[in-house]
C-alpha cells in the first residue's frame, strides 16, 4: 500500500568512503561555441553520465549531419525554457581537456570584444592547426548486411562485384558502384562522388535503400602525435638465438637498452621479422612512443653570462625589482646590449619554476635570438610561429602546457602561447609595424594583447626598441 501524504526527509546512503545525496545537483547541459563559418552564438547539449566536461575543454559534437569541433563555455543545471529537452543532442567526446585558464579565457573574451571579432576566430588563431576540425560524409560498399527491402531479393542478388552491371539500377548508381569497386576498400567521400557524377545524391539515396552502400561520417582529422616503434632490452641470457639475434641484443646492450626499431635495423642489417621473433621469445619489447616534431637548430656551446656595463646593470635591477604587473621600456640602440638584459633577467625566473615569453617582429629574426637563447638556456627554449609545420606547432604547443620552465620565442601570434606559469613576457623592437596586422581578423596589435596578458598574469612587461613608439612613451610615463 502506497500513500502520498508522507514526509520523508532527504535520505543518505552511506558506504566506506562515500556517500550519495538525494538533492544532490548534477549538471546535465553545456553550451558550446561550435566551430562552423559564421558562427558567433551558443549551443546547448546534453553531457553524457560517463562524460566529465568542464570549461575550456575542446569537444568533438554532432551538428547537423556533420561532427565538429567545439570550445565547451560554462556548464547548465537547465537548458533553455525554450528548447525542447528531447532535441537536445549529446557531446561525442572530449578532445582536449583543461586548456583555457580563467586568465587565459578572459583573455581571449578580451580580444574579441576590443576587435569586434567574433570568439572563434580568436580561438583559432590561439589554438595550433589541428585541434579544431570538420567531419566529412563518406560513402562505402556494403558487403555485410542487407537491409529489409534487399533480404526479400537476397537470392536474386549475384556477387557484389557484379552489382553495378544489374539493369535494376539507375544509370547513376551503376556509375556509383563502379567508382567504389575500381577501389581495393571501396570508399570515396560524398564531396567526390559528387564531382565525379552527375546527380550522384540520387544515385546514394538508391543505393543506401537498397542496402548495397552505406553512409558515415569521418571524424575530423586532428593533428596526432607523432609515434615511432623503439625497442627495448627485457632479457640478457643468451638462450636459443641466432648469431643475428645475438648481434641485435649485443647492440642494444651498448646503446643503453633501447633504440628506435629504424635505427637497430639498420645498424644490425636486420629485418623486422627477426625483432618480432625476439619479442616473442620475451627478450625484446616493441612498443610505440611519441616523437616530438620540434624546431631544430645547432647544438651550440654553452653561453656564461656577460658583465654589464652600467646601464645595464640598472635596467636589469629595475626590472628584476618589479612584483606583479608593471611596463617597463628598454631604451637602447642596436648593439647595446638589450639581448643580455633579457637573458640575465630570465635566468631567475626559470630556476623558480616559471616561465618566459618573447616576442620578434619578424620570423627572419627569430634564429639570431633563438641561438644567443639556446646558448645560454638549453632545450628549455621553443620557437612558435606559422612557419613551423602543423606537425611542429602542435608539438610545440602541448609541450607548453607541460607547465615546465620555459623560454617560448615567437612572432606576433605567440601572444597565445599556452605557458602556465607566465613570469615576464618581452616584446623585442616593439615599435616594429608587423606587431600590427590588417588582415586576417582578428587584426590585433600584439603590443595591446601584451599588456593586456601581462596584467591578467599579473607579471612584468618589457618593452625594448632603439626607437620606441610613441604610444609606449605615453603608456610608460603614465604608470
Amino acid at each position: 500500500m502506497y500513500r502520498n501524504d508522507i514526509n520523508l526527509p532527504n535520505f543518505m546512503v552511506a558506504e566506506p568512503g562515500e556517500y550519495y545525496q538525494s538533492d544532490k545537483s548534477i549538471t546535465r547541459w553545456i553550451e558550446v561555441l561550435v566551430d562552423f563559418p559564421g558562427n558567433t552564438g551558443l549551443f546547448t547539449y546534453r553531457l553524457p553520465t560517463q562524460l566529465e566536461v568542464k570549461p575550456g575543454d575542446i569537444l568533438s559534437v554532432p551538428f547537423g549531419a556533420q561532427q565538429l569541433g567545439a570550445i565547451a563555455i560554462r556548464l547548465l543545471t537547465e537548458p533553455n525554457v525554450d528548447l525542447p529537452p528531447e532535441k537536445i543532442r549529446e557531446v561525442e567526446d572530449v578532445v582536449s581537456r583543461g586548456f583555457f585558464s580563467t586568465a587565459y579565457w578572459e583573455l581571449l573574451n578580451r580580444v574579441s570584444a576590443y576587435y569586434y571579432t567574433p570568439l572563434i576566430q580568436v580561438i583559432r588563431v590561439a589554438l595550433p592547426p589541428g585541434m579544431l576540425g570538420r567531419s566529412q560524409r563518406r560513402i562505402r560498399l556494403q558487403r555485410t548486411a542487407l537491409n529489409p527491402e534487399t533480404k526479400k531479393q537476397k537470392d536474386k542478388l549475384p556477387h557484389p562485384q557484379l552489382l553495378s552491371s544489374l539493369t535494376f539500377l539507375s544509370p547513376t548508381a551503376q556509375q556509383i558502384m563502379g567508382l567504389l569497386q575500381a577501389q581495393s576498400v571501396g570508399d570515396y567521400s560524398f564531396a567526390y562522388l559528387q564531382q565525379k557524377v552527375k546527380l550522384a545524391y540520387r544515385g546514394i539515396r538508391e543505393l543506401l535503400r537498397l542496402g548495397l552502400i552505406e553512409s558515415y561520417l569521418e571524424p575530423p582529422r586532428l593533428t596526432r602525435p607523432k609515434l615511432q616503434k623503439a625497442v627495448i632490452l627485457i632479457d640478457t641470457i643468451d638462450r636459443d638465438l641466432t648469431t643475428r639475434q645475438r648481434e641485435i641484443l649485443e647492440v642494444l646492450r651498448r646503446r643503453g637498452g633501447e633504440l628506435w626499431q629504424t635505427e637497430l635495423l639498420q645498424i644490425c642489417h636486420a629485418s623486422s621479422s627477426t625483432l618480432k621473433t625476439m619479442a616473442q621469445k620475451g627478450y625484446v619489447v616493441i612498443e610505440d612512443r611519441e616523437v616530438l616534431r620540434t624546431e631544430h637548430s645547432q647544438i651550440l656551446t654553452h653561453d656564461q653570462p656577460k658583465s654589464l656595463n652600467p646601464d645595464q646593470a640598472n635596467a636589469l635591477t629595475s626590472i628584476q625589482a618589479l612584483d606583479g604587473f608593471a611596463q617597463v621600456l628598454l631604451h637602447g640602440i642596436t648593439g647595446s646590449g638589450k639581448t643580455e638584459v633579457y637573458l640575465q633577467a630570465i635566468a631567475p625566473l626559470l630556476k623558480q619554476g616559471k616561465s618566459a615569453l618573447v616576442l620578434v617582429p619578424e620570423i627572419g629574426l627569430t634564429p639570431q635570438l633563438t641561438d644567443r637563447f639556446r646558448a645560454r638556456f638549453g632545450s628549455k627554449v621553443s620557437v612558435y610561429h606559422s612557419a613551423l609545420s602543423e606537425g611542429e606547432r602542435y608539438d610545440t604547443w602541448r609541450q607548453m602546457l607541460t607547465g615546465e620552465p620555459q623560454v617560448v620565442i615567437g612572432t606576433r601570434s605567440a601572444i597565445f602561447a599556452p605557458l602556465p606559469s607566465l613570469g615576464l613576457i618581452i616584446l623585442d623592437e616593439e615599435h616594429d609595424s608587423s606587431f600590427k596586422q590588417d588582415s586576417p581578423i582578428p587584426t590585433y596589435h600584439a603590443r595591446t594583447v601584451a599588456q593586456w596578458r601581462a596584467e591578467l598574469e599579473n607579471c612584468p612587461l618589457v618593452l625594448g626598441s632603439a626607437t620606441p613608439s610613441l604610444e609606449s612613451w605615453v603608456s610608460v610615463e603614465r604608470q
